[in-house]
């Protein structure tokens, strides 16, 4: 018959139980012989009702040994017990109600391309899986994982992606595994790809010229569009600021401080975490804004462009493929291994970001500097500057030549 016994500088009952072919075990139950309380009285209703948990956790256990219990049953067994106990029932939530509520909760810390990024690696996952999908949190393997890991290289994904997938699904199962959902993190136990990383090819200032160049004889011989001229200050933008190609064509004169010769900007990347991006305007990007034809009613610098998706077919990614054959820079392409994978170009409206970081670079000035002016540093804030900071930065900007 099961029973309940104190083991000599241990706080917990231990349960002594046998099983079906007479085998004893001796386990410990977790409870408390001797709860904490405020009063005497307290803790001896405590300890009375820990033996009683404790003998009934012992007599649950030997039931279900000799009663060759289901998977089910054991759940069940553990549920009744902790609520008993921790007042509080166990969850074994399936994983794929877990991995979607998590989307569900990141879409509001995140902005929405990180959203977008991380609904995608989670539907990734839950495909690989299968049938698997339905099961418990616990019971996913580091087998599973590998097996979304070799499914991801096999279609041709680059390694480097592949690791930045599995950075955002260890996010998940580290949180179970904290929240005691699962006894092992098996995303941090698997075997992540090496590899390296393909790389943009900074512009150089010739080949900027070259893009500006290419933008006024778009422009003549399409007269009716004026995206043509848009890409002009776009492209400026790009080299002289190095923002991305969103938060290019997403600016309007509210950004710009032109007594102050500064532009003011939340990137889209980082906008949740509440940092604005100070860039000291160079003379040839400012001359350029200030002779823009803006009209009082429309204070965007690109309007056509920010009607238009970035990405896709038709997106402004594939309309710069244009300009930079226009411009006769040869593109160089990576092509995609397996059916998921993508081509790389090198040359890409990205580029003039290297460039700008490249260009400060060969001025000679300092890494914390470009850091700052690129945006890339999350250990310091760009909402106040200290005068000796801004003086250093309108330096750095103005350093870089003229196109």
């Amino acid at each position: 018959m099961a029973s309940i016994h104190k083991q000599s500088g241990r706080a917990y009952w231990y349960a002594s139980y046998r099983d079906a072919s007479g085998k004893q075990h001796f386990v410990s139950t977790k409870i408390r012989h001797a709860p904490l309380g405020p009063d005497v009285k307290g803790r001896a209703k405590g300890a009375a009702t820990a033996r009683r948990l404790a003998l009934e956790m012992a007599m649950r256990l030997e039931e279900a040994e000799r009663g060759n219990a289901t998977e089910a049953h054991w759940r069940k067994l553990l549920a009744d017990i902790s609520e008993r106990v921790n007042q509080r029932r166990l969850e074994f939530k399936a994983v794929d109600t877990f991995l979607n509520d998590w989307v569900v909760r990141a879409e509001k810390a995140k902005s929405a391309g990180t959203h977008e990024r991380y609904r995608g690696v989670v539907q990734n996952f839950l495909k690989s899986l299968g049938a698997r999908a339905k099961a418990k949190l616990s019971d996913i393997s580091v087998q599973d994982v590998q097996k979304y890991i070799e499914t991801r290289l096999e279609g041709g994904r680059n390694p480097s992606t592949v690791r930045t997938d599995c950075k955002i699904l260890n996010a998940p199962f580290a949180l179970a595994l904290r929240q005691g959902l699962c006894l092992s993190n098996p995303v941090a136990a698997s075997e992540i790809p090496e590899g390296a990383k393909e790389s943009r090819t900074p512009f150089t200032r010739g080949q900027v010229g070259d893009l500006l160049k290419a933008c006024d004889r778009l422009a003549k011989l399409d007269v009716a569009n004026t995206v043509w001229k848009e890409w002009r200050t776009c492209i400026l933008i790009g080299f002289y600021t190095g923002l991305r190609l969103g938060d290019a064509i997403a600016l309007d004169m509210a950004a710009f401080d032109f007594e102050g010769h500064v532009l003011k900007i939340r990137p889209q990347k980082t906008s949740r975490k509440k940092r604005d991006l100070v860039i000291p305007l160079h003379s040839q990007l400012e001359a350029h804004v200030l002779d823009l034809p803006i009209e009082d009613n429309q204070r965007l610098l690109c309007p056509g462009l920010a009607r238009r998706k970035v990405s896709g077919k038709y997106g402004l990614s594939t309309q710069f493929h244009r300009i930079l054959a226009e411009a006769d820079v040869k593109q160089e392409t990576v092509a995609a291994k397996g059916k998921a994978g993508h081509d790389f170009h090198r040359y890409t409206y990205h580029s003039l970001r290297h460039s700008f970081v490249s260009e400060l670079a060969n001025a000679g000035i300092a890494p914390d500097v470009r850091q700052l002016l690129a945006g890339h540093s999350e250990e310091r804030s760009h909402a106040v500057y200290t005068h000796t900071q801004l003086d250093t930065l309108r330096k750095a900007v103005a350093s870089l030549p003229g196109v």
